[in-house]
Formats: structure tokens, C-alpha cells, sequence
């Protein structure tokens, strides 16, 4: 009986000498791919190149004007027709309106009536209400984009890639994004973005093109497009305006 009791005595001690050892050194947390990639992640990119590119909460270029190019020989058209012009190329883009002067059905001007909004590349603008020959109708941007991201992105449940903004950065290469197929968070790559991904493209001072593989607020890792003033994993600065051999600019 009493040889029963020490081994029981024995028993306790031994778990309560293995609860002091747990208390004084508690097992980790599994290191799940989600904490890594927060670990990962470094300084974010500051909120001022988040969402929205400018102050109507749209992004994008206005129309200014209308250059007259080419052969005039447009006939048959009165003053105030009004011009055919492509849609914004960001979700949420203002249409641009504008009207034509002429003199003798001739197009001779063009009036902006309103610059719109949305606007990333060149518009496609025609006048229909006569015959325009061989005139060209050119358009010209604004130059007053902010500083925000643009970003090419294929959100969850959308059909293509379409031009989006950043709402927020959830790691080093996940972003929670917005186009006009809807909202939702995706993965940072370098090649053509399918569902679930988005892709953000730098360009050097010569125009040459570079693609992030990942954005701190102060670096970008690039890969290169047509680019060539730094090499594939170069840890490059980037701003608004790039420096030759120094930094990058984002497209915005």
C-alpha cells in the first residue's frame, strides 16, 4: 500500500513539474501564411495613393480641348452639333461633351461643353452630324491627375482585367480594390491579371515599362517590360516622376 502511494506521489510531481515548464515556456502560435505575409508586408504605402485620383472621387484626365487636324474639307454641318466621343476608361468617369462652330457647314472649332472625367488614354472623337473627309479631332487631357495608383485588376467574380483604384493594402501583395465589376481583394502580379489578381506598372524616365512585383511606401521591386534602366528584382524608388538609374514613376 505504501509503495502504491509513492508511485502515485511520483505522478503528481512529475505533471506538475511539466506545468511549470509550460507556463514558463508556452508553445508558439503556428505561423500561418496569412502572419507571414503581415510580417512580410514592411512599411504600407501611405493613404494619399489610395483610392480615388482626384477630387470629384473618380480618377483620371478631363478633355480640355479639341485639335483640328489633317485635310478640312468637312461639309455640311451647323454650329452646336454636338461631337461623338469615346467613353471614360475608369469605373465611375464623367462623359466629356462638346460641340462643334463652323463657317459654310465647315467645322472650324470646337467648344468643350463639359471635360469629363475617367480619361487614362486617348479619346476616339468624330463628328457624324455631316461629312468630316479628312479632318482629324484630337483630343487633348488634363495634366492634373493626383498622386493615387492605378491599377489593372480582375476582382473575384468579375469578367477581364479592367483600370481600378486601391482601397487598401491588407499585406506585401494583397490589395483590397475596386473597378467597375466590383470590389474585392487581390493577389499583386506581373503578368496579365486573372480573377483574384492586379497588376500595377511603373515606367523609368525614358518611358520604358516595369512591372511590381512589390510596393512598400518608399520602393518598388520591379520586373522589366520594356524598361532597361534597372535590372529584374532591382529595389527601385519610386515617385511621381521618375529619375534616370534612380527611380520609377507609378502609373496613375
Amino acid at each position: 500500500m505504501l509503495f502504491f502511494g509513492q508511485n502515485i506521489l511520483k505522478t503528481i510531481n512529475t505533471f506538475s513539474s511539466l506545468a511549470r515548464e509550460f507556463m514558463r515556456y508556452p508553445p508558439r502560435r503556428p505561423r500561418t501564411p496569412f502572419n507571414k505575409e503581415i510580417k512580410q508586408m514592411g512599411r504600407p504605402i501611405k493613404k494619399l495613393f489610395i483610392g480615388n485620383r482626384n477630387t470629384l472621387g473618380i480618377g483620371g484626365e478631363g478633355l480640355v480641348s479639341v485639335t483640328l487636324g489633317g485635310t478640312n474639307n468637312s461639309t455640311g454641318y451647323t454650329n452646336v452639333d454636338a461631337l461623338t466621343i469615346s467613353a471614360p476608361n475608369l469605373p465611375g468617369g464623367v462623359q466629356a461633351v462638346a460641340t462643334i462652330t463652323e463657317t459654310a457647314g465647315v467645322i472650324d472649332g470646337v467648344i468643350v461643353v463639359d471635360g469629363g472625367s475617367g480619361y487614362t488614354s486617348a479619346l476616339t472623337i468624330t463628328a457624324g452630324t455631316g461629312t468630316q473627309g479628312n479632318l482629324t479631332l484630337t483630343g487633348v487631357l488634363s495634366t492634373t491627375t493626383s498622386n493615387a495608383i492605378a491599377i489593372l485588376a480582375f476582382v473575384t467574380g468579375g469578367s477581364s482585367a479592367v483600370i481600378g483604384d486601391i482601397n487598401s493594402q491588407k499585406g506585401s501583395k494583397i490589395y483590397n480594390v475596386t473597378t467597375a465589376q466590383g470590389t474585392s481583394e487581390c493577389l499583386l502580379v506581373t503578368g496579365e491579371p486573372v480573377e483574384g489578381q492586379l497588376r500595377i506598372t511603373a515606367t523609368d524616365s525614358a518611358g520604358g515599362t516595369y512591372f511590381v512585383k512589390k510596393l512598400t511606401n518608399r520602393t518598388a521591386v520591379v520586373l522589366p517590360g520594356t524598361g532597361v534602366q534597372f535590372a529584374e528584382d532591382a529595389k527601385v524608388a519610386w515617385a511621381d516622376t521618375a529619375v534616370e538609374n534612380v527611380s520609377v514613376a507609378l502609373t496613375n
